[in-house]
């Protein structure tokens, strides 16, 4: 088995459940996981099956889209309801148009604080770990992609936010840092992850839908279907075996694109199956990165 499973995640299980719950039914397979939704979270869930695990790094660079609502005038140590929450003392009354305001500042690559409950390493233990624990620290500021963001619903104290952006991006973080610029502050109340790249939400599968091995296995999309962003070589059966022997392959023999000037592809069969990810290794030169070995019936 090998592929990609678009799993739609419930509100209240950790994403780890959920996968265990898959890897149950698929025991000796491996399984694992793309993206990880906090229990509160609900939505797009990608469980990578088989050599598709292998994928993790490539599919992480996926896009993806959520759909977060946030309450004003309060602030929580998680940023949103795991915690209580507390209210701020003269918190302004904010209106849509606030909101809407702020949004272009936040747009593109963007500095970003997660919270202190997350899963961020802080000298090799887990922020969340240290924060229920009391201990004080500080967490380090990294740059995160906002590639789009529109305010989708207001009705104060409360407001929704639609948004697509890169991985590492921390939603609580981002209606809390409107929030604050305008005096205020928010936690979230609600998160759904609506896609990630090509997989949508509703294309998703329940959890509980899926009884069997066969289930799954009818569900699974191609293992292809996670790096179809990158781009695409498509060498002979001889030069897959080349690629499998550990050999470089010359660009002339991959039927890539004549103006390609990066270094990473993905090597499709001639039956459209991912066999290789592959990366240049000298000017015309390539060689496999991860080979995914394909038994045929």
């Amino acid at each position: 088995m090998f592929g990609i499973l678009n799993l739609r995640k419930p509100s209240g299980p950790t994403s780890r459940d959920c996968v265990n719950s898959i890897q149950r039914l698929l025991r000796p397979e491996k399984v694992g996981h793309a993206g990880t939704l906090d229990p509160l979270a609900s939505g797009v869930l990608l469980v990578l099956v088989g050599q598709a695990v292998r994928l993790t790094d490539a599919v992480h660079t996926l896009p993806k889209e959520y759909i977060g609502t946030f309450q004003l005038g309060v602030t929580s140590e998680s940023t949103d309801c795991e915690t209580p929450l507390i209210p701020i003392e003269s918190a302004p009354v904010l209106d849509r148009d606030a909101i809407v305001n702020q949004l272009p500042s936040f747009l593109g690559t963007i500095d970003q604080s997660p919270p202190k409950y997350s899963a961020v390493w802080i000298d090799g233990t887990r922020a969340h770990e240290l924060a229920r624990s009391g201990k004080e620290f500080e967490m380090p500021s990294r740059q995160v992609l906002i590639e789009s963001l529109e305010v989708t619903a207001f009705e104060y104290p409360y407001f929704e936010l639609k948004m697509t952006c890169g991985t590492g991006t921390y939603v609580r973080s981002l209606g809390r840092d409107i929030a604050r610029k305008l005096g205020s502050d928010a936690v979230m109340t609600k998160l759904v992850r609506t896609a990630i790249g090509p997989f949508r939400l509703e294309d998703s599968c329940e959890v509980d839908s899926l009884a069997s091995r066969e289930d799954i296995e009818a569900s699974l999309a191609p293992a292809r279907t996670g790096v179809n962003h990158w781009p695409q070589a498509f060498p002979s059966d001889e030069s897959i075996l080349h690629f499998e022997q550990g050999k470089q392959v010359n660009e002339s023999e991959l039927n890539m694109a004549s103006e390609f000037e990066g270094n990473f592809a993905a090597a499709i069969d001639s039956a459209g199956r991912l066999r290789a990810l592959i990366k240049r290794v000298a000017k015309y030169s390539w060689r496999a990165d991860k080979c995914f070995l394909i038994k045929d019936e």
